[in-house]
């Protein structure tokens, strides 16, 4: 195996159960209160069922599925507990990209072997080390090609099941080939797959086409043809597949037939500064809220990462008493490293928050470091100074070329009919 996908089913919605496991069979709906302008974020398998779907506003959400529980969106905390997961990929990995959160893709190559583990063996020390350090059930699937280890990861969440179920005529696997695609246990309950080397496309053939990295609508138009596994895609040919679908049905067909020439590109590591306080007493007005937020930014530019370096944006959060965050990002027209400016755009959406609850905590973090921008100031600017600075300068040029560079129109005979007569030009300075 060169490459591995790792996949957290519906990450948000994962998050809330390990936070409150007693919602572990119930509806979850993420995204806010019913009685709020907003939309849903994330839904259980069970709001699905009752026809919830991400995009539906929060109050047909409700009337879809009375019984649901509706949580808050915290994005703050949703973002730490991705980085956190990156983060342990990335101590056992060189290369790693991040997808969205809960969805990696890592390379492998040659690292069982380093620690004499077999490929299935590793994958699963790699999925209770997750487990254990982050308390999440992911799904790994690992093989020689990027697409393939996304289809291994993404099958265990319809079930191990299915790839045991009977091919059909236009997807089946080569029967002369002595060893089977998948070098896992066919167990009912797992977390782990490897796909073979040069098995790939025989494991794709049982794959549901729902893993095709197409638009929704394509996965329904491909099942209204009777298509519903890759390997059916595969054995169709692919003039009649970029005529119904285009260069997505190109893409599809390539994908099918074991063509991937896809790649991990790793993402630039984001200097980021993270700071956070609890405040002496529980606030609802804005005055300590601000306070507290100048304390954090004249905390966070001494770090020795941000010293020299202007920065564009600011994620700045509240942790409540209620257990809710209400987080906001400022993105800065330009790059600043003036505290007394942040805290000028930040003080504005501060005094306007309408919060629920006392806030018990403040926290910020700095991140997108970039050069500062220059800005040309006015040249006739007045002022003694500036008129002094002026002078010196076209004298350093005058005596650096040796004659006059520099001339000021004044006025001789305004009075006369002829134009060259009533002005003229005389070095500055004389």
């Amino acid at each position: 195996m060169d490459v591995a996908c790792l996949q957290v089913p519906n990450f948000l919605v994962a998050l809330a159960r390990r936070e409150h496991p007693e919602l572990a069979r119930r509806p979850i709906v993420v995204g806010g209160a019913p009685e709020e302008h907003a939309r849903v974020t994330a839904c259980s398998a069970e709001a699905v069922k009752a026809g919830v779907t991400i995009g539906t506003t929060l109050r047909r959400a409700l009337a879809l599925c009375p019984t649901a529980v509706f949580l808050p969106m915290q994005e703050g905390f949703a973002r730490a507990e991705a980085e956190r997961l990156a983060g342990i990929i990335r101590m056992r990995s060189p290369i790693v990209e991040v997808i969205e959160p809960g969805h990696i893709h890592f390379e492998v190559r040659g690292l069982p072997r380093l620690v004499g583990l077999t490929d299935p063996a590793y994958l699963a020390e790699l999925h209770e080390s997750v487990a254990g350090e982050t308390g999440l059930s992911a799904r790994i699937g690992a093989a020689g090609g990027l697409f393939a280890a996304h289809a291994a990861s993404a099958i265990l969440d319809f079930g191990f099941g299915i790839l045991d179920s009977p091919s059909s005529p236009g997807d089946r696997p080569d029967r002369d080939a002595g060893r089977p695609p998948i070098q896992n246990p066919k167990s009912k309950i797992q977390n782990t797959l490897v796909v073979a080397a040069g098995r790939e496309r025989d494991f794709l053939a049982r794959v549901p086409i729902e893993v095709l990295p197409v638009e929704p609508l394509m996965h329904q138009r491909l099942r209204l043809l009777g298509l519903e596994r890759v390997g059916q895609v595969a054995a169709i040919p692919l003039s009649a597949m970029q005529a119904q679908f285009g260069p997505d049905g190109r893409r599809a067909w390539d994908l099918a037939n074991g063509r991937d020439d896809s790649r991990i590109i790793p993402q630039r590591e984001e200097t980021r500064v993270t700071e956070e306080i609890e405040l002496p007493a529980p606030a609802v007005t804005s005055g300590p809220l601000v306070a507290g937020t100048q304390a954090l930014l004249e905390r966070a530019l001494a770090h020795p990462d941000l010293r020299g370096q202007t920065l564009r944006r600011l994620d700045w959060w509240l942790n409540l008493e209620s257990g809710e965050q209400v987080s906001r990002r400022f993105v800065f027209r330009e790059p600043t490293s003036d505290a007394r400016q942040m805290l000028f755009v930040v003080s504005g959406k501060i005094e306007r928050l309408q919060l629920d609850a006392a806030a018990a905590g403040i926290g910020l973090a700095l991140s997108g470091l970039c050069s500062e921008y220059a800005h040309q100031q006015t040249l006739w600017q007045v002022g003694h100074r500036r008129q002094r600075e002026l002078e010196q300068s076209i004298a350093q040029l005058n005596a650096r070329v040796g004659g006059p560079q520099v001339f000021r129109v004044v006025e001789v005979q305004p009075w006369s009919r002829i134009p060259e007569r009533q002005q003229a030009l005389v070095a500055f300075g004389s």
